[in-house]
């Protein structure tokens, strides 16, 4: 059993001098991005620009080059006393504009567009982007800080520095984003270290066909190393923005700016250890260029210890809840052969441990991930904890082999757990439709009845079309829909909500479920839909208290889009649907049914079986104290009001059968009648005026003639199912079914 002792943890966080971070945080999907490059649950965002040299973009690229390019050109248009500019990814907006020639900047966008979300803006994506690209190259540890806010239009793109330019519009341009001549030499001379130029878009600095792939590299290497500067000093640069046709030109703009303080700049950076920190500071300062209304956060850590993908989920009876998740810990100075055991040591909804020390085991290890500087390791975990006690909080106690033990407390808060809503995530799901382009999603939420207030509400991000950008960058566009109860089950009430996504909706959208408003609305927040399964497995609990059904009420039955348990008339009704209106829809039909809050199905045959009575529980969308369903359930009436149509009697003639008719074999002469609202029976009598045979079709068809039609073939009497247009208590055929009568005395006749 674990002790509540407390032993000292002395980390060495050489890279990192910032105080330990709080979970959880705003950063924390960043803090995933930057620090998880490969292995277990990786995001991958350096994927682009491993190994440095790496571009999948085609010969003469460099994508880490191409990255910090993007990153000076969106900070560069901003000015340090602004409420607007600097690092917010205008560069959306700009790429088509002359001072930002090429195709860097589109194809870097799109490398940060997968990564943008409600947690990650593209500016931060951004900046993320110049420290994996630079890290990537073996430079230094750029420090990352958060909470940038993307522009919605476009900056000042004139403020883009050019090469033709002179040294004091370079120096005033700098000095306009708050840096001074030793800092604009600093940072041309680290951002220039890696990449080149492309004869493509600068002809007058590399003429096409004097440089490999037409692409001249600033320096003879492609890492981030003083070559850049020592090359210059020695005049043995290859730098195309120091020699070749830019010296003719005035577009020699590196080799006088490095020359613009005497070389005292320059000539410090090639001491390895001051270039390195010089670029440190420098782009750091370049990325932390922001808006003066926007406030950046302390600078990215990694957590040593770090909850990944909790989740309480109500169990079946409601007495007890599922716990889930993993834990992630930071390697780097404890290897993962160091942990034996992992544990979480937890505290109930009170704050108080109804078991003593109530732990759940976490030692099984799910994987492992690495980033530039840093290793971890996730340890997962699954347990049952009593609903009514529940969970507020934990510590992560890490047991090495050696038989120490560190305890993780969150920086002394504990790392805290919210029971009074959560999203039921067996129960949720997302399925296809009867269109091939929609999906119907479910999500089911367990509200705590105790603590939580209404509304109860889904709010769904949806990734959509950016307005007035020139690449597909996606804009995020939130919409929240009220929960409808379902029933209590123990100490919480279910609450669902049906939803029709489109397909690119179904693989990118994030969701949170929340209860109340304002400073007392809690959530459980950032869920995908591409986690949810394709099968919505049910709460067995039966509603509390259980509805009352009508005595016509047949069941709960299994429905899919495949295999329709009721195959006639349909409709749906997303406001207001209730028992007593779709039975009058379906009044012509023996059965209906109501599926999904808002469907409405008919039919004569009922062609399905039962499901447990607790799989339709969903709301009416006109009666949430109706039944209306569930996802893939159908809720079963009989219509007892129902009268089956027949073929009625008519004098002189008897009806003879249903028949098959079409247009290549026709059972009787040419039509003589149609009519869409009043034929009946009698009326196409009367229209055939003796003949010795008349039939209708399709409810509003009239036929005649004295011969059957020599391929004329009885069908059966089942295909003859529509009502007639004028009497719907009588059949008139179906389509390419024809209802024929005979006339008597002609059958007489012909008998004897």
């Amino acid at each position: 059993m674990v002790q509540w002792q407390f032993v000292s943890i002395c980390v060495s966080l050489a890279l990192y001098a910032n105080a330990a971070p709080t979970w959880p945080s705003t950063m924390d999907e960043l803090e995933d991005i930057m620090f998880l490059n490969t292995g277990y649950r990786a995001k991958g965002f350096s994927t682009e620009v491993t190994p440095c040299s790496f571009s999948s973009k085609g010969p003469g690229r460099i994508t880490a080059a191409e990255w910090i390019r993007t990153a000076f050109h969106d900070m560069i248009a901003g000015v340090v006393s602004s409420t607007a500019g600097g690092m917010d990814a205008s560069i959306m907006y700009e790429t088509k504009a002359l001072e930002n020639i090429g195709t860097a900047f589109n194809s870097s966008l799109l490398n940060f567009a997968p990564f943008f979300s409600s947690r990650s803006s593209m500016a931060d994506l951004i900046a993320m982007g110049m420290y994996t690209a630079v890290r990537s190259c073996g430079g230094p540890v750029i420090p990352i800080r958060t909470g940038r806010i993307d522009a919605t239009r476009s900056g000042a793109t004139a403020f883009v520095p050019q090469p033709q330019n002179s040294v004091g519009t370079f120096q005033n341009q700098f000095n306009r984003v708050g840096f001074n001549l030793s800092d604009m030499i600093a940072v041309t001379a680290c951002g220039h270290t890696t990449g080149g130029v492309h004869a493509a878009f600068f002809p007058e600095i590399v003429p096409a066909g004097t440089a490999p792939d037409d692409f001249a590299q600033f320096d003879k290497t492609a890492t981030f190393d003083t070559k850049i500067a020592t090359d210059f000093l020695a005049n043995n640069s290859t730098d195309p923005l120091v020699v070749g046709p830019s010296t003719k030109n005035t577009r020699d703009s590196d080799g006088r700016i490095f020359k613009a303080d005497n070389n005292v700049t320059i000539t410090s950076l090639t001491n390895p250890d001051t270039f390195r920190s010089t670029c440190a500071r420098v782009l750091q300062k370049l990325i932390d260029v922001v808006p003066t209304s926007v406030r950046l956060t302390d600078p990215l850590i990694p957590y040593e210890a770090k909850p990944i993908a909790l989740q309480l989920r109500l169990l079946d009876g409601g007495s007890s809840m599922a716990f889930t998740g993993e834990i992630r810990i930071r390697t780097t100075t404890r290897s993962a052969a160091q942990i034996a055991s992992v544990q979480l040591v937890y505290r109930d909804r009170t704050g108080g441990n109804v078991c003593g020390a109530c732990t759940i085991d976490a030692s099984t290890e799910a994987g492992r991930a690495n980033g530039f500087d840093d290793s971890f390791s996730f340890f997962s975990f699954a347990s049952q904890i009593q609903a009514n006690s529940s969970i507020s909080s934990f510590n992560i106690a890490v047991t090495r082999t050696d038989g120490q033990q560190e305890i993780f407390d969150n920086n002394g808060a504990g790392y805290p757990v919210q029971d009074s809503i959560i999203l039921q995530s067996p129960q949720s799901c997302i399925k296809d439709s009867a269109s091939p382009d929609k999906k119907n999603m479910t999500i089911v939420a367990a509200v705590r009845d105790e603590t939580a207030t209404l509304p109860v509400n889904t709010s769904l991000v949806f990734k959509v079309a950016r307005r007035n950008v020139p690449i597909d960058i996606p804009a995020l566009s939130v919409e929240s829909y009220t929960m409808s109860k379902q029933y209590t089950v123990g100490p919480y009430s279910l609450y669902a909500l049906a939803y029709a996504l489109n397909t690119s909706q179904a693989l990118n959208t994030v969701f949170n479920v929340s209860a109340g408003a304002g400073a007392s609305r809690l959530t459980d927040a950032f869920k995908l839909t591409s986690d949810l399964p394709s099968e919505c497995c049910y709460h067995h609990a039966a509603p509390t208290p259980t509805p009352t059904f009508a005595s016509n009420y047949q069941g709960c039955y299994i429905d899919s889009v495949s295999g329709r348990a009721l195959n006639g008339s349909a409709t749906n009704d997303h406001l207001t649907l209730t028992l007593a209106n779709c039975a009058t829809f379906c009044s012509e039909y023996s059965f209906y049914g109501l599926e999904y809050t808002y469907q409405c199905f008919c039919g004569n045959t009922l062609n399905s079986v039962l499901a447990p009575e607790y799989d339709c529980n969903m709301p009416c969308s006109g009666d949430d104290k109706e039944i209306c369903g569930g996802p893939d359930r159908l809720s079963v009436y009989q219509n007892e009001a129902y009268i089956a149509p027949a073929n009625p009697p008519i004098e002189g003639y008897e009806y003879k059968a249903c028949y098959v008719d079409m247009r290549s074999a026709r059972v009787l002469g040419p039509v003589v009648i149609s009519d869409d609202t009043g034929l009946t029976v009698g009326e196409c009598k009367d229209y055939c005026n003796g003949s010795r045979y008349f039939g209708t079709e399709y409810g509003r068809e009239c036929w005649c003639g004295n011969e059957l039609g020599p391929s004329a073939t009885v069908a059966p009497e089942s295909d003859c199912f529509t009502r007639c247009a004028g009497d719907r208590a009588t059949l008139c055929g179906a389509p390419d079914r024809l209802s024929l009568y005979q006339w008597v005395d002609a059958k007489a006749s012909r008998d004897r």
